[in-house]
């Protein structure tokens, strides 16, 4: 009888163990569910290690432990500014095989969170960049106009506040120029009136207005770029990777070519500053391309790179220094009309 009842209790006791460490499992695994419903991505991770601890061989825990981990990387890396790495992490949540779909649709939308602040920094760069080239042409109300609306986007949107600073400075540039002109208009007397005042504006649209352009599409490497039709095209060369347009001051040459090196942008970008032995007059690097203006022995060069994995555009258009408000506005025009194959 003793025997039969130490047996009845031992039974007992393995199953109130297995029942508290059946219970200690699910409060942690629903504690760890909870913590992601809020977003608590660490202490999510902490939950369901501990439920993997309790049933060691339990997949269910170690895949929403996974979930959880790689989701508090990939945050951490977007408040670094490490994007790349973000979005490699938050890709690996949403590819998780048998993980939970909640947490996968956020990934999702984090990814998609990044890549429209990539697309709209991308476009800010493009929009300063044009600011400057007609801030360089002497465009200054139609730069200031530009700007006024760049402004408000900036002002709109916090993941633009960076560039406040940029745009201040800018303002700044435009203002002083505008007061210059106004103190350099000559006071009215009796022969003021064959003179004009200086319009940059207008007589710089009044050249756009007649200027017509043609577009070329580079078959190889897939770009396609549009120059005024006034200009005489050069003959191709034999590997096709591009094409120049010229007359006696204006010259537009344009090219593809591979990445074979597998080179950063940022080292193109630093071997063609070092190669520059004049001041640069404007500079930009973006994550996606890089514009470099200087003037050298009386001539403007301006510089566009596009970088993409596999291939390179590039355009140089240059013309002389005292004809910038005759070609600045064509630069303006192909800078903004430019469409690459690299990205």
């Amino acid at each position: 009888m003793k025997s039969r009842f130490t047996f009845l209790s031992g039974a007992l006791c393995i199953m109130s163990l297995a029942s508290c460490a059946n219970s200690d499992y699910q409060n942690a695994m629903d504690k760890g569910i909870d913590s992601l419903g809020e977003q608590d991505y660490h202490q999510a991770a902490i939950y369901f290690e501990v439920a993997s601890s309790e049933q060691t061989n339990d997949k269910e825990a170690r895949i929403y432990f996974e979930q959880a981990s790689q989701m508090e990387d990939a945050v951490n890396y977007y408040e670094q500014e490490e994007y790349i790495s973000a979005l490699d992490a938050f890709e690996a949540v949403t590819n998780l095989d048998e993980g939970l779909v909640t947490v996968q649709s956020e990934a999702e939308k984090w990814k998609k969170t990044i890549l429209d602040e990539q697309e709209e920094l991308a476009d800010t760069e493009e929009e300063i960049d044009t600011i400057n080239q007609l801030i360089s042409a002497k465009e200054y109300t139609s730069a200031l106009e530009q700007l006024q609306i760049l402004n408000a986007k900036v002002e709109s949107e916090e993941a633009l506040s960076y560039y406040e600073n940029e745009l201040a400075n800018l303002t700044g540039r435009i203002n002083d120029a505008l007061d210059e002109l106004e103190n350099a208009k000559t006071p009215p007397t009796t022969n003021s009136s064959k003179e004009k005042p200086i319009k940059p504006k207008e007589e710089s649209v009044e050249v756009e207005e007649v200027r017509t352009y043609d577009t070329y599409t580079n078959e190889r490497f897939g770009f396609s770029i549009q120059y005024p039709t006034d200009l005489t095209v050069g003959s191709p060369p034999a590997n096709g990777d591009g094409l120049n347009f010229y007359n006696e001051e204006l010259e537009i040459t344009v090219f593809g070519s591979h990445n074979s090196m597998d080179e950063s942008i940022e080292s193109i970008y630093q071997q063609a500053i070092n190669n520059i032995e004049v001041p640069i007059a404007y500079d930009r690097l973006a994550d996606h391309w890089f514009v470099l203006s200087y003037v050298k022995n009386g001539l403007i060069i301006y510089e566009k790179f596009f970088y993409g994995d596999n291939v390179f555009n590039r355009f140089i258009i240059t013309y002389p220094e005292n004809k910038q408000d005759v070609y600045g506005p064509v630069t303006t025009h192909i800078s903004d009309t430019f469409i690459p194959s690299a990205n």
